[in-house]
């Protein structure tokens, strides 16, 4: 059906209405005599369908024979379009010159952005770029994107990168600049043990280590040691053994850190439930100070939960301090419901669980995870450790002054 359609676009075809009280014997009859017939809608007075401009000269012959009338509604299709447009050479001109000039606005680079500046100005880049050849209207084969982005690098040193990409009629310029190290301090700087594990691995940039996989290591205790000590015995001039010599210490200690929470859970465990009764109270505040209080002074319920609403009139418009507090108090009952050991032991698992895990750092590799059960304690309390091992680097700088730290 769809190439039929697509076949008659090109070929074109006409949309016709039939009148007369035999129209449904015509479109039969036009369906025995294969005459291709689709779209076919019943309206109020007549029948609306779809025919091929060849088989219009047929379905007269059949009107007449079955007392029917045909009107042509709409002419569709290339051929009928392009009849009308030759008729219409103003129109034939405007749309070639339309097209010829989308054509030629699309050769060309309109607009230009910049993407990934943080330090350099938007403006100082196109500025740049527009000294190396490129503004809004140039077109896209006179567009050397290799060369230009060098020459872009050689004219600015801060950029790392410099990139062009085309999207339709928009240039992207998008640079990367280079990343300033900061200036090493002159002082001399030791690599410490930011809290307590198991050393796994040692890799030392400068400096010299003092401590090896396998040892145990305290917080606070000397990792790296900011020195450079010779390789054997160098003299100078005089005679006199060089020192050592103070650097900054730089590398990393791989350590195993373990992390520890504790959770309990009873195995009784009171449960509270709403009765349905309440009472409400209502205070009066006039700039903060209660002027009237309505309602019981005194809460009859042994146990209870209280709900507060303040409500303030609207500020829009001038202030008025006048505030409304509306106390709701619900009567509870307190009902003890038994846990199994199995379901304490669950619910103080994940209540250690989450200490545990606040603690870690982020980005962390968890190596391990070790949940023991301590031994019921007093009470009916269970209490259970949850252990989290993970592996990170644990080396910190300190600096050191005076020779000391």
């Amino acid at each position: 059906m769809y190439i039929r359609k697509l076949r008659c676009f090109f070929t074109g075809y006409l949309v016709i209405a039939v009148h007369g009280r035999a129209a449904e014997k015509m479109i039969n009859l036009a369906i025995r005599r294969r005459i291709p017939v689709w779209d076919v809608q019943h309206r109020r007075n007549y029948i609306c369908l779809k025919i091929d401009v060849d088989s219009f000269f047929e379905m007269r012959h059949l009107a007449r024979q079955t007392a029917c009338r045909l009107k042509i509604l709409q002419k569709v299709g290339l051929p009928f379009f392009y009849r009308r447009l030759i008729k219409r050479p103003g129109l034939l001109i405007g749309l070639c010159f339309f097209v010829g000039v989308l054509y030629f606005l699309s050769s060309m680079i309109l607009f230009i952005d910049v993407k990934g500046n943080e330090n350099l100005k938007t403006e100082y880049i196109l500025q740049l770029a527009e000294d190396t050849g490129i503004r809004p209207g140039i077109f896209k084969e006179k567009l050397k994107q290799n060369e230009i982005a060098q020459q872009m690098l050689i004219k600015e040193p801060k950029l790392e990168w410099v990139g062009l990409h085309l999207q339709g009629t928009r240039l992207l310029i998008e640079v990367v600049e280079k990343i300033e190290l900061p200036a090493e301090p002159d002082t001399q700087t030791n690599l410490v043990a930011a809290k307590d594990g198991l050393v796994t691995d040692v890799l030392v940039v400068t400096g010299e280590a003092k401590v090896k996989p396998g040892d145990t290591v305290r917080r606070g205790q000397l990792l790296i040691e900011g020195v450079l000590h010779p390789e054997s015995p160098y003299l100078s001039e005089e005679g006199a053994q060089l020192s050592p010599v103070p650097v900054r210490a730089r590398g990393e200690v791989q350590a195993r850190v373990w992390y520890e929470g504790y959770g309990e859970a009873a195995l009784t465990e009171s449960i509270r439930r709403r009765t349905g009764k309440r009472i409400t109270n209502w205070t009066l505040l006039v700039n903060e100070q209660p002027v009237l209080r309505l309602g019981r002074i005194k809460v009859p319920y042994l146990a209870y939960d209280t709900e507060t609403i303040s409500r303030s009139f609207s500020k829009r418009i001038i202030a008025f301090p006048v505030e409304i507090i509306t106390e709701t108090y619900h009567e509870v009952e307190l009902q003890e419901k038994k846990l199994s050991r199995a379901e304490a032991i669950k619910i103080a698992t994940k209540r250690a669980k989450t200490l545990a895990e606040l603690q870690l750092p982020d980005g962390v590799e968890v190596k391990d995870i070790t949940v023991e059960e301590i031994s019921l304690a007093e009470g009916g309390i269970v209490v259970v450790r949850y252990i989290v091992e993970t592996l990170e680097n644990i080396a910190v700088e300190k600096t050191v002054s005076g020779g000391e730290e």
